[in-house]
């Protein structure tokens, strides 16, 4: 009997991961295509775009992930299928089938937990979970690795499942290197459970530095020098003196609080905090590894994608606690309308919300065509990174440009702004500027900036309004829009 209970949850969990893989066509974070999907394309087929974080002088991205995903493409390529949605579509189901092991080692870990089936449904009805699980994101494969890490652990007794903790461990390290601090607190725990403390320093030891070894022979051989990257990252994000992190925003010390844990949870937040009083021993690993995250003043709430598997144990366990606190149990359907809901909010965010930032770019891909050998070149007058890149449109014929927002990595003065500030600073005579330096065929803008500078596209020589697609119903920030405009040269 527990046995066909297994089955159909693993059955319903592939069903969710394919439906998010399926459904998910939106713009969620710029990391998610500048620093995957842009850089296997680059290493594919030798054309794309590298941001500041991949200059070898700077080397704070390792190669692991993009290699394995320019591998797939290079395979497609070999029968001809290097189409853009079947390159896209190839990439993010290679990511969806790691997060449904992912799901399998978690469904392992809980065995024996008393609220497996409550843990399972707080997981997979939270909006995040499937908004966020197939993109091609660091953030989603910390957590897979941890996840797995957990579930080595459980067993650790075992010596074949201490070499598999630590190397979960140190492959999650080698990615993101601030994966490593929820296993600040869980390392010592298992170090004080084991018999065998020697043998399990060995192996921690050994694992970590040859996969460390073997990783950055691959970084040093693509950055062209030796380069080891956590190094690099550990510096360039906490100790370099021009805070390069703060360039990309400023959050206060509670954020994570009043912001980060309430974007992904919503309305069921409470529950979490109720969890936490009842699980000691997981809210202490959860508030380390918030804490040191706060140290940095840069924050997203993407960054607490790792935690998930525990935060969504302590939330099983608060709405577990309100159900035998207040013996709501004739009421429990208002937790599943409460599941339902973030199912819906999940469903729009996923299909609906931002989805103009993708559409632009089939549009691009679809819609210029050079067959008069005229020169295509699109300007993105947008926040810089705003949308995907030339691994979007799979065109080398059409040159792109977009304004950049590189931070201070050289520059000592307090006034150093980049060039995207430049230009929505003073935008009218920003553009005159821009339109005589490089010359666009196309240019791509947010309605906020058209409704600012339309005035300069009156004259005949200059450019006329070809498509509007839309964008959004919530403006995101001042400088993102709720429509994008397509212009075209006259």
């Amino acid at each position: 009997m527990l046995f066909n209970k297994i089955q159909n949850i693993l059955a319903c969990i592939i069903a969710f991961r394919l439906i998010s893989w399926f459904i998910v066509r939106t713009y969620f974070i710029a990391d998610e295509y500048w620093q995957t999907f842009e850089i296997a394309h680059s290493l594919a087929f030798d054309y794309g775009y590298k941001t500041w974080e991949w200059k070898s002088n700077i080397a704070i991205r390792s190669y692991l992930y993009p290699y394995i995903i320019s591998l797939i493409y290079r395979f497609l390529a070999l029968f001809h299928l290097d189409t853009v949605p079947i390159l896209i579509n190839t990439a993010t189901l290679f990511q969806t089938c790691l997060a449904i092991i992912g799901d399998i080692a978690y469904l392992k870990f809980l065995q024996g937990h008393k609220l497996i089936f409550l843990t399972l449904l707080c997981r997979f009805t939270c909006w995040y979970t499937m908004y966020s699980s197939p993109r091609l994101l660091l953030n989603n494969l910390e957590e897979i690795l941890f996840i797995c890490s957990l579930t080595a652990a459980k067993n650790f007794r075992s010596t074949r499942s201490n070499i598999a903790f630590h190397i979960f461990v140190s492959l999650s390290f080698i990615l993101r290197p601030t994966s490593a601090i929820p296993f600040v607190i869980i390392y010592p725990y298992i170090l004080y459970k084991t018999s065998k403390r020697l043998q399990f320093l060995i192996q921690a030891f050994t694992c970590f530095t040859l996969l460390n070894i073997c990783n950055s022979l691959l970084d040093s051989y693509m950055y062209n020098q030796w380069t080891f990257v956590p190094l690099n990252f550990l510096y360039i994000n906490f100790f370099h003196p021009n805070s390069i992190s703060s360039h990309y925003g400023i959050n206060n010390i509670f954020w994570y609080i009043t912001n980060g844990l309430p974007m992904i949870f919503f309305y069921r937040l409470p529950f979490l905090f109720l969890g936490a009083i009842q699980e000691k021993r997981l809210t202490i690993i959860v508030l380390f590894t918030i804490f040191i995250y706060t140290l940095n003043v840069h924050k997203e709430f993407r960054f607490l994608t790792q935690i998930l598997p525990i935060l969504f144990i302590l939330e099983a366990n608060g709405i577990n606690w309100c159900l035998k606190r207040f013996q709501w149990n004739k009421f429990r359907w208002i937790f599943y309308l409460s599941f339902i809901g973030h199912i819906f909010i999940g469903i729009y965010f996923s299909l609906i919300d931002r989805q103009g930032q993708i559409s632009v770019m089939n549009y691009i891909r679809n819609n210029l065509s050079n067959e008069n050998q005229q020169i295509l070149s699109v300007d993105f007058l947008m926040p810089c990174h705003s949308t995907p890149y030339y691994s979007f449109i799979h065109r080398d014929d059409i040159q792109l440009n977009f304004l950049t927002c590189e931070p201070n990595l050289n520059n000592r003065t307090n006034d150093y702004m980049d060039e995207a500030d430049k230009f929505f600073l003073n935008p009218i005579e920003s553009l005159k500027q821009r339109l005589h330096d490089i010359n666009p065929s196309h240019l791509i803008m947010f309605d906020t900036l058209y409704d600012q500078v339309k005035e300069i596209f009156d004259g005949d020589q200059w450019f006329s309004v070809k498509d509007i697609i839309f964008n959004s119903h919530i403006q995101h920030t001042s400088r993102h829009g709720k429509m994008i405009y397509i212009l075209e040269k006259k």
